[in-house]
């Protein structure tokens, strides 16, 4: 559980803590992680310190999951940061994209043969599913060329996970890994507050109406759960998914293959000094 930290991240562990599972936490503080492993009922839950939008931290996270199981059945992606200003890490990627896109890919690709090796491998990404147009530049993903202001340095990067789940799917077809991409509405965590870009009073004014109007984070992590481990969300395989596990149609800008396969080459030509181990059977 990536991003098992604070909002829908830290409830879905909860959620399926309570359905008998254990869980993988993935976060960046600890103290935060103890207060939701405290949570947890159940034993042999187990909290592992990242940055994700850094894939030296991905690529060490998809390395240590193997020394705490032997058996990964759900991949569940929630990690991710809304930020109307580009910034770059010290690897020298753009912060959104890296959070919100390409550490997701690299977990994807890293962990996909463990997950296929499961009775019922799940990949859920928690994102926008269908919500955001095409405003992805492939010459330029790293915003080095202006464009780094406003809502699409975080747009471009939940329209990439659109296409990210439409090939996974792809890809899985032929294995026992179900792969699904989750909207879940407007939900009361700390997303506007905890903003990259935005002046403090328009953060502050958008954290209150998501406080009043949005949904309690326990009741948007059923979703995601569900997806995860019931059994009889097999069927989703491929779909995106709405509050209340109802499908969404998946807009043909997601479905489109030259897309699709133009930013899949394009990650694994960012991440690939990171993809070492990754045994990715397709390539």
């Amino acid at each position: 559980m990536t991003g098992g930290t604070g909002g829908i991240g830290a409830a879905v562990p909860v959620e399926l803590a309570r359905r008998e599972h254990r869980v993988l936490i993935v976060g960046r503080d600890e103290e935060r992680a103890a207060a939701v492993l405290s949570r947890l009922t159940g034993t042999g839950h187990a909290f592992i310190r990242a940055d994700l939008a850094l894939m030296g931290d991905t690529a060490r996270v998809a390395g240590e999951v193997a020394g705490h199981t032997d058996r990964l059945d759900a991949l569940v992606l929630c990690a991710g940061v809304l930020s109307t200003v580009a910034d770059w890490t010290s690897e020298g990627l753009e912060r959104a994209l890296a959070l919100n896109y390409l550490s997701r890919y690299l977990l994807a690709r890293r962990l996909l043969p463990a997950l296929a090796d499961s009775p019922s491998g799940r990949v859920v990404l928690v994102a926008n599913a269908g919500r955001y147009r095409d405003t992805l530049d492939l010459d330029d993903l790293q915003l080095r060329r202006g464009g780094g202001r406003g809502l699409r340095v975080s747009g471009r990067s939940q329209f990439a996970n659109d296409l990210l789940a439409v090939e996974l799917a792809e890809r899985a077809r032929d294995t026992r890994v179900a792969v699904t991409c989750v909207f879940p509405g407007l939900v009361a965590t700390g997303v506007f507050a905890n903003a990259h870009g935005p002046s403090r009073p328009l953060r502050a004014v958008a954290a209150a109406v998501q406080r009043r109007l949005g949904a309690a984070p326990e009741k948007a992590a059923v979703v995601p759960a569900h997806l995860a481990a019931d059994p009889d969300a097999a069927g989703f395989a491929g779909a995106f998914v709405g509050p209340r596990v109802r499908r969404i149609p998946i807009p043909d800008r997601a479905r489109r293959p030259d897309r699709r396969a133009a930013l899949w080459a394009a990650s694994e030509r960012l991440v690939r000094p990171w993809l070492t181990g990754a045994g990715d059977r397709r390539g």
